[in-house]
């Protein structure tokens, strides 16, 4: 049981660092990858992005959905209007939250899951970031469930 967990949850974060890919290639920023998975029952991952506009928002969750349809088969579901700055992308064992800056900065959603430990987005690093395993974040989270 415990390896199909831990599979399981490598297979979503593939699919979070995939997604984080697609936003970065369509100028999404401040791209973050959590695991809440010891925080919530309903999903595993949250990808944080940021856009410019309400326009690139809706944009990018339509690229989102297609490239999710791609990897897992489905599209999810998205909630959100064509005009909100924030829109929420539901793909079952990761959900992407996309926000223009005014909304992220608003809501604050890196302070309310400041608990959730951050993952390795796949993305080039920056400056500050600093590199770590994927695999070995994986069996990290996996030995603290177990434990």
């Amino acid at each position: 049981m415990t390896q199909k967990i831990q599979e399981s949850k490598a297979h979503a974060l593939e699919l979070a660092q995939a997604l984080a890919c697609e936003a970065d290639s369509l100028k999404g920023e401040n791209i973050d990858i959590l695991d809440v998975s010891d925080l919530l029952f309903v999903t595993d991952f949250f990808v944080m992005v940021t856009t410019r506009s309400s326009r690139q928002t809706k944009a990018l969750s339509e690229s989102l959905k297609a490239a999710a349809k791609t990897d897992i088969g489905h599209h999810g579901a998205i909630e959100g209007s064509a005009r909100s700055e924030w829109m929420l992308c539901d793909f079952g064992s990761v959900v992407v939250h996309i926000l223009t800056e005014s909304a992220r900065e608003f809501y604050d959603l890196d302070t309310l899951w400041a608990d959730a430990p951050r993952m390795e987005t796949g993305l080039p690093l920056t400056s500050s970031d600093e590199p770590v395993n994927a695999d070995e974040q994986v069996a990290e989270i996996t030995e603290n469930d177990e434990a």
